[in-house]
């Protein structure tokens, strides 16, 4: 028989394979594999494996894994096997990936519930990153008044979402937040801050801005006294720098200002109105500021007859005396830096109504006969003999002491 005979035999027509054939039935499928014997039928094979699936059966789990059921079952289902559910989120894990800087997609939490544990479990790490990621994302899917509810009864959370707006500058929300907050006078003077940050060295529109924000927030009720009268005294000072018409003054602080207006126009008589006197009373200068600014600008100029006529007084027995709102410690440690002279230390030392102290701080800045005077004083005539030996001999200092000790008018203690 050729080829095409056989294949054409009804016989090997019933064993041919077919693609279009049924799929196996259970019977065949739980066959495969089984062993025949010698003598051994296909019947008898098929139904010795039945036999045996009805008494041996099997657990499905131990055939498939957990996590393979799962997959079936949602595949049977028409579901996404990649898409998680939102009871499958673990907040843990979404926290744990912000912090460590991953990519990560909170759309999958879409429950207030959800959104409101993701915003606590931020809050617990306290990484500010991850919270205010966590509270752009709740910006931008609730109510913003929600959102601000949530954030009030969670300071920290509040606090960053505060830094994060005056670090971009978002003055419009950050007003929003803290009225809505019912902290209009914080709001305020964030305001007041970013005008004077962005707006320049351009008086006119400075004040412009700052009147309106007077009339319209730090004059309303509740707004603290302190932060309106800062407000006011700064618009009284941009008036003042225009009405100099110097580019050098615009946008200056006040003690700025008074500084130029010591070191430029000290001889102007007060109601002038680049006197530093009349500066002073038109802002409210406290006298020891002013006192500061007068020393260091005319010491750093060595005016110090200025500085001298300023601070230094004769009393109704014609001696000098230290006449300064600056206490006294301060007062000789800034002249000392300025290389102000020994004789000016010296009447300031005299002041200090502590010997000690003023054995101290006149050892500390050398000024020699305060220290010879004051050991006199003392009658500690072992201390100034050992101090004397310190000196250069034949210098005034030295002679002076060598005087002093040789004073029969003293009773020297030792």
């Amino acid at each position: 028989m050729d080829d095409d005979d056989y294949w054409n035999t009804s016989e090997t027509k019933a064993k041919a394979f077919s693609f279009d054939d049924d799929v196996l039935s259970p019977q065949e499928i739980l066959a495969i594999g089984q062993k025949s014997y010698p003598g051994q039928n296909n019947e008898s094979v098929i139904n010795t494996s039945i036999s045996n699936a009805k008494t041996q059966l099997l657990p499905l789990s131990s055939l498939v894994s957990p996590k393979v059921l799962d997959l079936i079952v949602l595949a049977q289902s028409g579901k996404d096997p990649n898409i998680r559910t939102e009871t499958e989120q673990n907040v843990a894990v979404t926290i744990k990936r912000l912090v460590l800087g991953r990519s990560v997609s909170l759309r999958c939490h879409r429950s207030l519930k959800s959104k409101t544990e993701l915003l606590d479990g931020a809050v617990a790490v306290g990484d500010g990153n991850a919270i205010i990621t966590v509270v752009l994302f709740l910006i931008q899917t609730l109510n913003k008044k929600l959102v601000y509810e949530l954030l009030s009864a969670r300071p920290l959370a509040l606090n960053h979402y505060i830094s994060f707006l005056q670090t971009e500058g978002k003055v419009s929300e950050l007003t929003d937040l803290l009225t809505m907050l019912g902290r209009s006078p914080d709001a305020a003077i964030y305001q007041f801050q970013h005008i004077i940050k962005t707006q320049g060295n351009g008086v006119d529109g400075l004040l412009r801005k700052l009147n309106n924000l007077l009339s319209n927030h730090f004059k309303q009720p509740g707004v603290d006294a302190h932060q309106a009268k800062m407000v006011t005294d700064y618009v009284k000072l941009l008036e003042w720098q225009k009405c100099t018409n110097n580019p050098e003054l615009s946008n200056k602080s006040t003690l700025h200002c008074l500084a130029y207006c010591c070191a430029q126009h000290w001889h102007e008589g007060a109601g002038n109105m680049m006197s530093p006197l009349t500066l002073c009373q038109r802002q409210q200068v406290p006298p020891v500021q002013y006192d500061w600014v007068l020393l260091n600008v005319h010491g750093d100029s060595n005016k110090w007859d200025i500085v001298e006529s300023m601070f230094t007084k004769k009393d109704w027995l014609g001696r000098t005396t230290v006449s300064s709102n600056i206490p006294m410690e301060t007062l000789l440690a800034r002249l000392s830096e300025l290389a102000a002279s020994k004789q000016m230390l010296a009447t300031c030392l005299n002041k200090l109504p502590s010997s000690d102290d003023r054995l101290r701080l006149a050892q500390k800045y050398k000024v020699h006969s305060v220290v010879i005077e004051t050991l006199a004083k003392q009658k500690d005539r072992t201390t100034l003999t050992n101090y004397k030996m310190t000196l250069s001999p034949q210098s005034e200092e030295y002679i002076l002491a060598e005087n002093t000790l040789r004073n029969s008018s003293i009773k020297w203690k030792n």
